[in-house]
């Protein structure tokens, strides 16, 4: 199975429109890779730059050693699933499935061989296999959608939010089964998607795209406890940013926010310029502790429950102390605090990250009052 390589890739709308600026972008055989930014950050103008809707403006497109930057769509071998499903309405199930192997001229038997393989491969029910989309539910259009990629035995799958119109709990099954198949017919997909969970249920690789630019590229780990910036460590998931003073002496580093002197020895300051004296310290809300009692260490501060909501899973704490608010997430199960609770917030140093502060301001940057 190939590679999809893209080199120095730009798109440039009229009008002067940015929406890709010198992409590079490898994405390895069998690869699941996931585009994720928010809105009009070009994720979708660099799949249909990969599918060939959109020609590039400059750079080159690779599948393996082919070149396709040039080639038409119909002759680059790629399948494509749509937001909007994309079926042929007047088409039965099986005959808009069938269409990729009839463009390809095989023989009739064969083409419908095909189309009821991927149907069955997409859990789609073979006794509606002659119903025409209309009379479909929305999960079960996305499923003809998806055999019909499957059908076109691309190796190569691209999937332009392909869940973004379905209700959560069949896009939560949908979007297991789509790494599923990806994973078992050995192919290499590129999703496009605005959710940070299903990015990071499906992805082998996360690519953040931010202003038309990758921002970082890495597993679903690596881009949540080890962004590389402060714009993906606000994207991606949830965190506190509190604005901090930076003092050294000798190996130990130390931070003044939150109205107190915490210690950052052991935090990771290699996006950090050596002998900054200010900083931005970024701690997960999962990494930080609450207690009812005061902790033995120096790393605390005292607050009280603001807001309380619980998520299932987890329990989201919202904490005002005297110079801000902290967000807090805890399992939500065992005891818990209720609203108005005085409690002790602390963290280990290992687990903040420090960043150089940007020349912006913070809210700019992290769309929000920081602390």
């Amino acid at each position: 199975m190939p590679e999809v390589r893209l080199k120095g890739v730009s798109k440039v709308f009229p009008g002067n429109v940015v929406a890709l600026h010198k992409v590079d972008l490898t994405v390895k055989d069998r690869d699941y890779v996931v585009l994720l930014g928010p809105s009009g950050c070009g994720k979708t103008s660099l799949l249909k730059s990969i599918a060939g809707i959109y020609p590039p403006s400059s750079g080159r497109v690779f599948i393996g050693n082919k070149d396709i930057t040039c080639l038409p769509i119909e002759e680059r071998n790629v399948g494509m699933m749509f937001q909007n499903y994309a079926l042929f309405p007047h088409l039965t199930v099986e005959k808009n499935v069938s269409y990729g192997p009839q463009m390809r001229e095989l023989p009739p038997e064969k083409t419908r061989e095909i189309a009821r393989a991927m149907l069955t491969l997409a859990k789609f029910p073979s006794d509606r296999a002659k119903a025409k989309p209309s009379e479909l539910s929305g999960g079960m259009q996305q499923r003809v959608a998806l055999a019909r990629a499957l059908a076109s035995q691309s190796p190569v799958l691209l999937f332009d939010e392909p869940l973004s119109a379905l209700d959560a709990k069949i896009g939560e099954e949908l979007r297991s089964d789509l790494r599923k198949l990806v994973k078992k017919l050995g192919l290499t997909a590129i999703h496009v998607t605005h959710s940070q969970e299903e990015a990071m249920s499906t992805a082998d690789t996360i690519v953040v795209m931010n202003g038309g630019e990758i921002m970082q590229t890495g597993t679903p780990e690596e881009v949540y406890f080890k962004p590389i910036s402060l714009f993906v460590a606000d994207f991606i998931g949830e965190a506190n940013f509190f604005e901090a003073e930076i003092t050294r002496s000798g190996k130990k580093t130390s931070g003044h926010f939150l109205g107190k002197s915490f210690d950052l020895s052991s935090s990771d300051s290699s996006r950090l310029t050596h002998k900054a004296n200010r900083a931005v310290v970024v701690i997960r809300p999962e990494k930080i502790v609450v207690t009812k009692n005061k902790p033995f260490h120096k790393n605390f501060v005292k607050g009280r429950i603001s807001m309380r909501r619980f998520l299932g899973e987890k329990i989201r704490y919202e904490i005002a102390s005297d110079f801000g608010e902290i967000i807090v997430k805890r399992m939500g199960f065992g005891k818990s605090f209720r609203n108005g609770d005085p409690v002790f917030i602390s963290f280990d140093s290992a687990d903040a990250l420090l960043f150089d502060f940007p020349a912006d301001h913070m809210e700019k940057i992290v769309g929000r009052k920081t602390t």
